[in-house]
């Protein structure tokens, strides 16, 4: 028999457990989204700080977040096996471009659910015309570089100049959208942009470097000019002279993608989505990192 005496002293306190049993319930049941990774990426990027990632995205999107860990050899119908065996029915699958066939057979087989593919030569056709849509998730390069331009014309002091290397040819738009970051932020000179294999013959007189392709030759010399680097790597292992870093990778951009892509699940389409950056906090002055921090949140308008 109730004892309703009982029931009415608790009640508060069943209020209580219901307000904070009910989101966890609804986070719990609401459809994953799952993110395909293999063993190699896993190496490279760190296990513990893609569950940090893994963590911050689930919160973010108030629903979980499932890797999806598969062979680098694995073909497609093993890929969408392990897609399929980690949830039945998510609500968005978010393949690296390099496994686009098995993203293809997945999306076949699974109409209702959204696929998103990440990377791909930029400008290539993507999918046959016959098969089923699917999204493209893509790096805001002209907004990234914007952004690093901001950040690198703070760092110069006086009439200091800016040297960028580059992982290869770097576009006339890319190029002036970095120049553009430049002059917003009060920088008037001409930066420098060389391809990452080139020597610089003397780094005096430059206050900034970017480093938007492979670092580690000029990383090795360990000059004491702030660092804007572009990489997968782990902040916290680089030289101290890297006082910012854009991170692009999968589980990066993940958070930017479903996100864009979550107000209409079934309509294919290509998602730019700017790289995170990551501060290095100890490595900045309070007052320039607080400065630094709102630079990085600006956005690139194309004129």
């Amino acid at each position: 028999m109730l004892d309703y005496r009982v029931i009415k002293k608790k009640f508060p306190l069943i209020i209580i457990l219901l307000i904070f049993l009910t989101p966890a319930g609804v986070f719990l049941f609401r459809s994953p989204v799952l993110i395909v990774t293999d063993a190699s990426f896993n190496l490279l990027y760190g296990t513990g700080r893609f569950r940090r990632k893994e963590f911050v995205t689930s919160l973010g999107l108030f629903r979980r977040v499932i890797p999806v860990s598969v062979d680098e050899s694995a073909g497609p119908d093993l890929l969408v096996l392990a897609v399929e065996g980690a949830a039945r029915s998510p609500k968005a699958v978010l393949f690296p471009y390099r496994y686009l066939q098995g993203a293809q057979v997945y999306r076949e087989g699974h109409p209702n659910v959204a696929v998103l593919v990440f990377g791909g030569p930029a400008g290539a056709p993507k999918t046959p015309d016959s098969a089923p849509a699917l999204s493209f998730v893509y790096t805001d390069t002209a907004g990234d570089l914007y952004r690093a331009g901001l950040c690198a014309a703070f760092f110069v002091q006086g009439n200091d100049g800016v040297l960028v290397f580059t992982g290869g040819n770097l576009s006339n738009q890319y190029r002036e959208a970095f120049r553009r970051g430049l002059r917003d932020q009060g920088f008037l000179g001409n930066p420098v942009f060389l391809d990452d294999s080139a020597d610089y013959p003397s780094y005096s007189g430059i206050g900034c470097v970017v480093v938007a392709g492979p670092a580690a030759k000029f990383l090795e010399q360990n000059l004491k000019i702030p660092v804007i680097l572009f990489s997968w790597t782990d902040p916290a292992i680089t030289p101290r002279s890297v006082k910012l870093v854009f991170d692009d990778s999968l589980p990066a951009l993940a958070f930017g993608a479903f996100r864009a892509f979550s107000a209409d699940l079934k309509r294919p389409g290509e998602i730019p989505v700017s790289s995170q950056p990551a501060l290095l906090y100890d490595r900045i002055e309070k007052k320039s990192f607080r400065k630094l921090a709102r630079l990085t949140k600006e956005k690139f308008e194309e004129k």
